[in-house]
């Protein structure tokens, strides 16, 4: 009999298991170690951990089962995808691996997007820049660390750093290559145009292989290190998930699985690259040659019940050890004692921000809805409901990309649970079914080292040996899924409704951590989506010499309609690009202004576009309360030079402000035309009318202002008025 070793490098631990040729378990040991959070929203490990956990967890199967070393041909690891280890000349480790759920670097997406492109980066990589992928994280350590950059010879992934210590071999393979964002994804290669514009010498990266190759063999010392024969086959492995999916038979166009583990994911093969546009699922090279895999990732969807279990159950843990039972049983069973939706509780399970679909480092974990009813059962079934409700969010993204499951096999922690295998029936709105093997990950990274070894012809002949259904299977419950679809309704409704408070909260928690912050976040930041969008296929340089020539007076001045604006070519763009048709008229508003005053709002929207650096004081028009807004409503965002943005008819604003370093603003101002016209006559001066001036908008005006004085405006701004220094 022939013997192959899985092993499955995780965040939490590795887990190393024999199986012989026909995917029997042997023997099977897991390794726990620690995840590593210097500051919030941070996660790293030391590769050691990983290279300890695999040397003791293979020494440790191979002396349970007894099986004569020279009858182990191979072994390939399956290994948590994204993490950054960088080596020295010596292939020595530079620094903790910055890891998958880390959520530093939003700063580096957003130069990548900046850079390459953000719809030329998804036709090359099939996926947006995203804090959890590596290049990120390479450019965070050569901005933050360029010494330590300056050492770096080689960049691995989790598994490969582990693979090349046990072969001295470096390679880095195509599933998981595929998410580093440096990978052309449909030619299954390196992308120099991408590691071009990102000034990432290539040299850095090792070669790639496919999964099932032979990537190198154990060294004399690692075989002495193990018990393993020196010269055993190691194959390439996969990406966990990847490795995943092998393991539970998805290896063909139409088949599909969600796997719960720290992370959750629904993953679909297919035959060829099926990307969606907007980036909110990720497509990846699969592990089986010429195909492809189109996949979502909750961040903390087990990790959310290990955080749950660490925080509020550690007392029962206790308890439920000393009887050899596991507490997620446990916690599973108080769960299933409380009403579907937890009587009104709703949980987001954004612990450590979000990929997909939201793409969202900033988004925090939540519980909606919590009063003093609510028990920890409650909290427990919230918690199981919510990182479901999530898997059905990402399920609607496969959906919009002809992607239909209407099967899908379960694995990882949470499909060993009845309880959590109907939640997801019910949920999705799939039968669930389950494989006979409860190693997912290890079982694909076997099939892979069995091929490589010669055992398989094919991936797909192995999976077709090696995994085998079990009888545990669940189908919908037509009642309990008519639920669910109330309450997913409100859940996809929390984040675009929490969207600009997960922001602020970031900005809060960088000041209290004494991060240094700009002092005005820009128009093109997430807290400005509410009032308006940056428009960028205008010719904003032709617009910006032309306000240079328009008049600066010594106070604040406003022209509707402007001869040196209003050229031919600009209205043309103005009216057809932006407005719709509407015909418009071409203003500018220029001066010295430093104070709020006053906030206008006017029934269309409005596009500005800056001559020079300028501030915009904004508040949204349903802050406005019985004719009263109040400026601690108000936000001051920047705006750059050259920038264009269409402010929304919910917006309120006044004259833009003079920026730090400037002494002046130029701003084009463009609105349908006739917007700011005389009152008309006959008007009554009472109800929403009575707030007209005699421009034709609604005025919300601070005592202390002109317009106040003239007494030209009904609506009042309260509130200390905002006076920039």
């Amino acid at each position: 009999m022939r013997y192959l070793l899985g092993v499955d490098l995780g965040t939490s631990g590795t887990k190393t298991v024999l199986f012989d040729e026909n995917g029997n378990t042997l023997s099977s040991k897991t390794i726990e170690y620690p995840l590593l959070q210097p500051k919030n929203g941070w996660a790293e490990q030391d590769p050691k951990f990983w290279y300890d956990a695999t040397i003791e967890s293979i020494k440790s199967v191979l002396q349970e089962s007894k099986v004569n070393k020279d009858d182990v041909v191979a072994l390939s690891i399956a290994g948590q995808m994204h993490g950054l280890v960088m080596l020295d000349k010596d292939g020595k480790v530079l620094r903790n691996s910055i890891l998958w759920c880390d959520a530093r670097t939003q700063k580096q997406c957003d130069e990548i997007t900046a850079l390459v492109g953000k719809q030329r980066l998804i036709e090359i990589n099939a996926n947006p820049a995203l804090t959890g992928f590596t290049a990120p994280k390479i450019l965070w350590v050569r901005e933050n660390e360029p010494e330590l950059y300056a050492k770096c010879e080689t960049i691995l992934l989790p598994k490969d750093y582990v693979r090349y210590m046990l072969t001295g071999v470096k390679a880095m393979e195509i599933s998981d290559a595929s998410g580093t964002n440096l990978l052309d994804i449909t030619n299954r290669v390196w992308s120099d145009e991408i590691l071009e514009k990102l000034s990432i010498d290539k040299k850095l990266l090792p070669p790639i292989i496919e999964s099932c190759a032979v990537a190198g063999h154990i060294t004399k010392e690692i075989a002495a290190l193990t018990g393993l024969k020196e010269g055993t086959i190691v194959a390439g492995g996969a990406g966990d998930n990847a490795a995943a999916a092998l393991g539970t038979g998805v290896c063909k166009e139409g088949d599909a699985f969600v796997t719960l583990g720290t992370s959750g994911v629904i993953f679909a093969h297919t035959n060829k690259p099926s990307i969606d546009p907007l980036g909110r699922v990720h497509t990846f090279c699969a592990a089986v040659k010429d195909s492809w895999t189109a996949m979502s990732c909750t961040l903390a969807a087990g990790l959310s019940l290990r955080w749950m279990r660490d925080e509020l159950y550690s007392l029962e843990k206790v308890e439920e050890d000393k009887k050899g039972n596991d507490v997620y049983n446990l916690m599973t069973a108080n769960a299933d004692k409380i009403s579907v939706g937890a009587e009104g509780l709703i949980y987001l399970p954004y612990l450590m921000g979000e990929r997909s679909p939201v793409l969202d480092p900033n988004s925090r974990g939540v519980f909606f809805g919590l009063s003093a009813l609510h028990t920890k059962s409650h909290m427990t079934r919230a918690v199981l409901e919510g990182i479901t409700l999530s898997q059905r969010h990402n399920l609607e993204v496969l959906h919009q990309m002809d992607i239909n499951p209407v099967t899908l096999t379960a694995c990882g922690g949470g499909a060993r649970s009845p309880f959590w295998r109907q939640l997801l029936s019910d949920v999705l709105k799939c039968k669930i079914i389950t494989t006979t093997s409860k190693e997912g990950p290890a079982l694909g990274a076997a099939i892979l080292a069995g091929v490589a070894a010669g055992i398989f012809s094919s991936v797909e002949e192995g999976c077709s040996k090696l995994v085998k259904a079990s009888e545990n299977k669940s189908e919908p419950n037509k009642v309990n899924a008519d639920k669910y679809d109330d309450i997913y309704k409100l859940y996809s409704f929390l984040y675009p409704t929490m969207r600009p408070a997960f922001a602020k909260l970031a900005a809060l928690r960088d000041r209290l951590d004494g991060t240094s912050t700009l002092k005005y976040k820009g128009v093109d930041d997430v807290e400005f989506e509410r009032y308006g969008k940056v428009i960028d296929d205008i010719p904003t340089d032709k617009i910006v010499s032309l306000l240079e020539k328009t008049p600066l007076t010594d106070g604040t001045d406003y022209v509707a309609s402007s001869e040196i604006l209003e050229t031919k070519d600009l209205v043309d763009v103005f009216e057809n690009q932006v407005f719709g048709g509407l015909p418009i008229q071409v203003g500018f508003c220029n001066g010295h202004n430093k104070a709020l005053n006053a906030l206008e709002y006017h029934r269309n929207a409005e596009l500005n576009v800056a001559a020079n650096d300028a501030l915009l004081m904004v508040a949204p028009m349903t802050a406005v309360h019985d004719g009263i807004i109040d400026t601690n409503d108000v936000e001051i965002f920047h705006m750059k030079k050259g920038q264009a943005v269409q402010f929304y008819e919910t917006t309120l604003h006044y004259a833009p402000c003079v920026a730090e370093g400037e002494d002046h603003f130029r701003m084009c101002v463009v609105l349908p035309r006739g917007t700011n016209t005389q009152r008309p006559e006959g008007l009554r001066h009472e109800g929403e009318s009575g707030y007209l001036t005699h421009n034709n908008k609604w005025l919300f005006a601070h005592k202390d202002s002109n317009e106040a004085k003239a007494k030209i405006s009904k609506g009042r701004l309260i509130g200390e008025n905002i006076v920039l220094p």
